[in-house]
C-alpha cells in the first residue's frame, strides 16, 4: 500500500517522534492511531549527546539542544544548538522544510557567518559523526516529499513488528534509494531503521535500545540509539538526556537571519 506525503511513519525516533502527521489513507488505521499516541502535538525540545570513536580510538562527544516545531501547513522546522565540544560551542544548524527544496543553514561562531548547506553536501558527515545532514533530517521526519509504503509484518529479535518504507523522490537530492523502519507492534515504538543506497545496498542501520524506552507525558520515547555505518565500519551513539514535549517555541529562532543571535532560545 503506497501513499504520498506521510513521513510520520518513517522514523519516530528521537522524540519517539517529531512527526508530520499527514493523511494516511494507505496505512492501517490501527497502526496510524498507535503511532499518533507517541507523537507530540506541535513542538519538542531535546538535549542530546552523540559519541563515537575516531581513527585513533579517542572518543568524540557532541552535546546539543534540539528545537523542533510543526508548522500550520504540515511542514516542520528544526534548530540544533551545539554546546560541546568547546571548538564548536555556539554553532547552530537550522533545517527548514519547504517546497520544492529543503533549506539547511549552518552558523559557526568562529567565522561569524551564516552559510547555506547545498544539496551536494547533504550526505556529508555532521561534525565527523555517522549522522549526515540528511540522516538528521530523516530522524526528525523533515523529508515530506517521499513516497511511503506499508510492507508485510515481520519478526525482529523475536518480537512482531510493523514494517514501513519510504522511497525518496529524485528531486529531494537524497542519497538513499529506500529507508525501511521497524516498529514494535505492542507499543508502536521504533526498533530499527535501515538506510539503503542505490542498488538497494544497505549502508546504515539505526537501532533503538529496547531497555532505554521511557514514558514522558504518557508517550513512549526511546532514549538511546546506535547508528552503524556499514561501509566505514564505524558507530555513533545518540542519547537523549532530557526531553520536553509541546513547549512554547518562538518562530524567530528558526529565522536564518537570527542564527547569530541567541535571543529567544531557552
Amino acid at each position: 500500500m503506497k501513499l504520498r506525503l506521510a513521513p510520520w511513519m518513517v522514523l519516530l525516533t528521537l522524540v519517539s517522534s517529531c512527526p508530520v502527521i499527514a493523511a494516511a489513507s494507505g496505512v492501517d488505521k490501527e497502526i496510524e492511531d498507535c503511532i499518533r499516541k507517541n507523537a507530540p502535538q506541535s513542538t519538542a525540545i531535546q538535549h542530546i549527546r552523540l559519541s563515537s570513536m575516531d581513527d585513533m580510538f579517542e572518543e568524540k562527544i557532541l552535546d546539543a539542544t534540539v528545537y523542533w516545531k510543526q508548522l500550520p501547513d504540515g511542514n516542520s522546522d528544526l534548530l540544533a544548538v551545539f554546546e560541546e565540544p568547546s571548538d564548536i560551542s555556539g554553532s547552530r544548524l537550522l533545517f527548514l522544510e519547504k517546497k520544492p527544496d529543503k533549506e539547511i543553514y549552518l552558523y559557526m561562531p568562529a567565522f561569524f557567518k551564516v552559510r547555506r548547506i547545498t544539496s551536494s553536501r547533504i550526505a556529508s558527515s555532521m561534525y565527523g559523526m555517522d549522522f549526515s545532514y540528511e540522516d538528521f533530517q530523516w530522524l526528525y521526519n523533515m523529508l515530506a516529499t517521499a513516497t511511503s509504503e506499508q510492507r508485510p509484518d515481520a519478526i525482529l529479535d523475536g518480537e512482531p513488528v510493523y514494517v514501513l518504507a519510504v522511497v525518496p523522490v529524485d528531486a529531494s537530492g537524497s542519497k538513499y534509494e529506500e529507508v525501511v523502519s521497524y516498529f514494535e507492534k505492542k507499543s508502536c515504538v521504533i526498533r530499527k531503521v535501515e538506510f539503503y543506497e542505490d542498488g538497494r545496498k544497505l549502508r546504515k542501520i539505526l537501532s533503538a535500545a529496547p531497555g532505554a524506552v521511557k514514558q514522558v507525558s504518557g508517550m513512549l520515547i526511546p532514549h538511546v540509539f546506535q547508528m552503524k555505518d556499514l561501509k566505514k565500519k564505524s558507530e555513533t551513539e545518540l542519547v537523549i538526556t532530557s526531553v520536553r514535549l509541546d513547549p512554547v517555541i518562538p518562530d524567530s529562532i528558526f529565522d536564518p537571519a537570527q542564527l547569530k543571535e541567541p535571543h529567544g532560545i531557552e
